[in-house]
This record gives C-alpha cells, sequence and structure tokens, in this order.
C-alpha cells in the first residue's frame, strides 16, 4: 500500500460530506513508523537495556566473550534499522525532490522572463540618477559661487562698520556702523547656509512605485581574470567566493591578472 496513504489515511469516499479532522502530518508519520517498525523498536529497548547491565569492569573471559557477542548483535540491529531507515525515506526524498522541481522551474522561468524587465528599469534608473548628479553638481557649483560672494560681502560690511565705528562723530555715526555690522552678520550667514548647500551629499537614486514597492541600486566589489599567468599562486588555489570575500571584506583592490571593480544591480523591495 502507498506510504502516503498508510500515514495520512485513504482519501474520502463518493458522497463524503463531512468536514476533515485536522491531521497533524508529523505526528501521523511518527506514529505511523511506530506501528510498522514496532518490532525493531522493541528490539531497540532489550538492546539498549542490555548495554545498562554489562558488567563494569568486566571480570572474566567469560564476560568479555559476551560482550563482544552482545557488541555484534547492536550493530548488526542499527544496520537493519539504517536499511529500514533508508528504505523509508525514499519516497520522501522523491517527493522532496518532486516539490523542489514543480515550484524551482516556475520561479526559475519567472526569475529569466523579468531579466528584460529589470534590465529597462535600471537603465531608467540609471537616466534619471544621471540627471540628478547634474542637477546637483550645477546647484553646489552655484552654492559654491554664492557662497564666495556672501563671503566676500560679509568682510565689506564688516571692514566698513570698524571704519565707520573708529571714525564716528555722532549718533548717526555709530547707527550706519550698527548697520553695516548687520549687514556684514546677514552675508555670513547666507555664506553659511550656501556652504552647507554646496557640500551637501545627493541621495541615492530610487524608483517608487504606486503601491509602496521601491527600486534601488546596490554595489558590491567583483573582479575578472585578465591576465590568468598573471594571478598569483596564492590566490589560484582559492574557490571564486573565497576571492570575492577577500576583494570585498579585506579591501584588497590590485591583484595581479585580475580587474577589481564595484558592480551594481538593481533590488526591487516591496512594500512593507
Amino acid at each position: 500500500m502507498d506510504q502516503i496513504a498508510l500515514v495520512f489515511g485513504p482519501l474520502p469516499g463518493f458522497g463524503h460530506n463531512h468536514p476533515p479532522e485536522p491531521i497533524d502530518p508529523i505526528e501521523a508519520l511518527t506514529a505511523w513508523l511506530g506501528e510498522t517498525h514496532c518490532d525493531l523498536v522493541a528490539r531497540f529497548r532489550d538492546l539498549e537495556l542490555g548495554c545498562a547491565r554489562v558488567p563494569d569492569p568486566l571480570e572474566s573471559e567469560e564476560d568479555a566473550a559476551t560482550l563482544t557477542d552482545f557488541i555484534a548483535q547492536c550493530q548488526r540491529h542499527i544496520k537493519k534499522a539504517e536499511a529500514s531507515h533508508r528504505r523509508e525515506k525514499e519516497l520522501f526524498l522523491k517527493a522532496s525532490r518532486a516539490v523542489d522541481a514543480f515550484f524551482k522551474r516556475r520561479c526559475d522561468k519567472l526569475t529569466a522572463a523579468l531579466v528584460p524587465g529589470v534590465s529597462r528599469l535600471k537603465a531608467y534608473r540609471d537616466q534619471v540618477a544621471l540627471l540628478e548628479r547634474q542637477r546637483h553638481e550645477k546647484a553646489r557649483r552655484a552654492a559654491e559661487e554664492e557662497a564666495s560672494r556672501a563671503a566676500a560681502e560679509a568682510e565689506e560690511h564688516r571692514a566698513a562698520a570698524e571704519r565707520l565705528a573708529r571714525a564716528a562723530q555722532n549718533l548717526s555715526d555709530r547707527r550706519q556702523a550698527a548697520e553695516e555690522l548687520q549687514l556684514a552678520e546677514a552675508a555670513a550667514e547666507r555664506a553659511t547656509t550656501a556652504n552647507r548647500e554646496a557640500t551637501a551629499r545627493i541621495e541615492p537614486t530610487r524608483i517608487r512605485g504606486d503601491y509602496g514597492a521601491t527600486a534601488y541600486v546596490t554595489r558590491s566589489w567583483t573582479f575578472e581574470v585578465v591576465d590568468l599567468d598573471q594571478v598569483p599562486r596564492e590566490y589560484m588555489s582559492l574557490d571564486v567566493e573565497v576571492v570575492r570575500k577577500s576583494i570585498a571584506g579585506d579591501g584588497v583592490r590590485e591583484i595581479p591578472g585580475l580587474r577589481i571593480f564595484q558592480a551594481e544591480s538593481l533590488r526591487v523591495r516591496g512594500a512593507a
């Protein structure tokens, strides 16, 4: 009889309309194995009890001979159990491979079908990123120029305020010096703001979907072989992933015969 049917029971017959009782498949399988191999389990118990009765220490050649035979019996039973284990597991191994193939085949096919779309999305994202970098660079240069102008203006107003303060003859002169000082402070504040804008880092370019998904680029260090004859012997004996880990984790940037570079890949994260 089919092992699956033995574990989970026969299918309901024609006209059956009762709701199925919940079955824990692991508990059902364990119970079925216990019933099917009850003699095997009983023999395990007997042999384990026998292990507890072995004299300590052995006092005679007869005890040693008896223990030798007993150990051989235990080993034979273990091999018998292992053979049963393999037979019982064979169907589930085949079933596991069938399940893997069922899902993997479809996942691989859809993943391959997605490649052109992902490539197009990355090309669009790269175009958007280029425009953002150009706008950022233009704004940065403008901020640097504004910061330079504002700093120069602040110096001029500060110098004028000091000059007027030294030559002040009356209240009007002192008031004019104070106004120049206020203008210097305002220009200095503008210079500080412009400097902050000039040094601001550009945010990573992300494409956001209408329902919360986000597309973004990740970068990782990798390599390609340029001249195999120049690659040092210590790297020749290593696995590719070990070399890549050495480059990414240890910061190695130059290895003869290899071109080390940062690779970009597009990632899409769904909505939380």
